[in-house]
Parts: C-alpha cells; structure tokens; sequence
C-alpha cells in the first residue's frame, strides 16, 4: 500500500517516540489536511468522471489509509 509523506514521516518519528512526541500529535493532525488535498486533487484533476461524491475518499482510503488514528 502506498504511504504519504505525512504517513511515512509518522513511522520515522515513531521509531523514537520519546523524542517526538509533540511532532507526531501535529503530524497525525496534519493527516486530515492532507486527505483533503489528495481527495480535492481527485475531484479537480479529471482522474475519473464522479457521479458519486463518495469517489474521492474510497480512492484515498484504499490507496493511502494503512491504520486508525
């Protein structure tokens, strides 16, 4: 499965999670913002024609969604 930046800079960081405690909340936070561009890029970039509006979170869950936050 793919990861985002955001995802993989998570998994670093939570490698030590004494030391970035702080930064992994803001990043986890950031993962929302995040989806949100990807699904807006989805909708706007032509990748499919939508007559759903659902379209654009089922593609980000299956690519990108690898655990619960």
């Amino acid at each position: 499965m793919k990861r985002t930046p955001i995802q993989e800079l998570i998994e670093e960081m939570e490698k030590s999670p004494l030391m970035y405690a702080n930064a992994i909340e803001l990043a986890e936070t950031m993962l929302e913002k995040e989806k949100e561009v990807i699904m807006y890029a989805y909708w706007h970039g032509g990748n499919d024609v939508l007559i759903n509006p659902k379209i654009p979170e089922e593609y980000y869950n299956k690519t990108f969604k690898t655990k619960e936050i």
